[in-house]
């Protein structure tokens, strides 16, 4: 064990580098650090958050375990990510946090949304679970919120199937953070030289796998061409989990021929919507309708990508 916590302070080091953060606790998942996050900011129960419509299904439900109630905002069809209108629409009286998710990896206008939730008096948790190792305006997604998020679980930007971690740089915020973490086991990150060892390498490694997603969402957004899906707006420097795209005409067949060709084509994320009754949002309707994503992996072959594009010029209608 003393190897391992040894270990521990050199990941947090470094991850409290990728992230320019001061204060970093290691969780046990994604979702375990947006619940410990939410139930360390003192906000009252049962007050409402907002968060994309279009993400993971996992942080809407850790907002309802946190004994939070969600609310969904719209997102732009051309970022896939909330703007600060869509969140504005949403706010009330109960608004007590706002979840800013980069959604797909892809930059939300984080800054301006920052600014807002600090003249309202909103915490602002930054989601940035698909995002570790991406920048925005040379400043790493990550270091905005007042509270920010990273994910290790399953094919994630840092992928190891376990584990996630928590930033701040407010000393009393990381002090409640620390206490919520000591009395439930189940959010802490299990402290081994296994797990420690593997985040180690992850993080060691995780500049070469950056700059290979990069080029592999850069030939997807250069060589895609076909007048029948769009494409989304993204800086050059955005090493996405999964690139999406919308295909403009009907996406069912089209992902029907697309495994009839073995072309490895998926379409993550339906909108959150259809588990909210009475909820019309409809910007992401239409992209949990439309969307489609390419694998951009470091490990993905670049043949398999160039299929993937190829296929979609040709038959995308």
């Amino acid at each position: 064990m003393a190897i391992a916590i040894s270990t521990e302070h050199q990941v947090k080091n470094e991850l409290s580098l990728v992230a320019q953060r001061e204060y970093v606790a290691l969780t046990s998942s994604g979702s375990s650090a947006l619940i410990v996050a939410l139930k360390a900011s003192n906000i009252a129960p049962g007050s409402e958050v907002i968060m994309p419509a279009i993400c993971c299904p996992a942080v809407l439900f850790a907002i309802q375990m946190a004994g939070f109630t969600p609310v969904l905002s719209d997102v732009s069809t051309t970022t896939f990510c909330s703007t600060l209108a869509d969140i504005e629409a949403q706010v009330s009286d109960k608004t007590k946090a706002v979840v800013a998710v980069h959604s797909y990896g892809i930059a939300c206008d984080i800054k301006a949304i920052s600014r807002y939730c600090k003249s309202k008096q909103l915490l602002l948790i930054e989601d940035a679970c698909l995002a570790v190792g991406a920048t925005t305006n040379n400043q790493p997604l990550g270091s905005f919120g007042d509270v920010s998020i990273y994910s290790f679980g399953y094919d994630k930007t840092l992928a190891l199937n376990y584990g996630g971690a928590i930033f701040t740089n407010n000393a009393m915020l990381f002090s409640a953070i620390e206490a919520t973490l000591n009395v439930n086991d189940f959010f802490c990150y299990q402290l081994n030289d296994g797990n420690i060892q593997r985040l180690k390498s992850a993080l060691d490694e995780l500049s070469d796998f950056t700059a290979k997603r990069i080029n592999n969402v850069l030939f997807c957004h250069q060589q895609l061409q076909t007048e029948h899906i769009s494409k989304p707006t993204i800086d050059v420097d955005q090493p996405l989990w999964r690139y999406p795209l919308l295909v403009n005409g009907d996406r069912e067949s089209f992902l029907a021929k697309a495994d009839a060709n073995n072309i490895l084509i998926t379409s993550h994320y339906k909108s959150l919507e259809i588990l909210k009754t009475g909820t019309t949002l409809p910007h992401a309707k239409y992209i949990s309708d439309h969307v489609i994503n390419i694998f951009v992996r470091p490990e993905t072959p670049q043949q398999q990508i160039e299929d993937t594009v190829h296929f979609i010029n040709e038959f995308a209608q």
